[in-house]
């Protein structure tokens, strides 16, 4: 829930090669605290769940780790205004990765009411 609200007024980042602005700054804050978010929902998750789902969660959360430190390699470039041709794939394959496990996780939920349902 706190994501989705996050969401909503989601600051933007300026230009490369701009000086750090505060929307820069609660761009990186928001990222920060989404990721903890979905970091929590993703353990509760995969301990709520069989071992399949936990094993598709570590699997995420791979993902994230990844994806995560070659964007993070790339920070300095765009601040320094050089060229970071795959910057962006890499954002969207951790907010893919992300989405993704939601749908999934809607899933399980649904498949579990289903289940107890009966």
């Amino acid at each position: 829930m706190t994501s989705g609200m996050l969401g909503l007024v989601w600051p933007p980042m300026h230009l490369r090669g701009a000086e750090l602005t505060l929307t820069d700054t609660l761009h990186i804050v928001w990222t920060m605290v989404t990721l903890l978010c979905t970091l929590l929902a993703i353990g509760c998750g995969a301990a709520a769940f069989g071992q399949r789902f936990r094993g598709y969660s570590i699997t995420t959360v791979g993902i994230f780790v990844v994806f995560g430190v070659v964007s993070f390699l790339d920070a300095p470039k765009v601040a320094a205004n050089l060229p970071t041709p795959f910057f962006g794939v890499w954002e969207r394959v951790n907010i893919g990765a992300s989405s993704l496990w939601m749908v999934v996780f809607a899933l399980v939920l649904l498949r579990q009411r289903a289940l107890t349902a009966v």
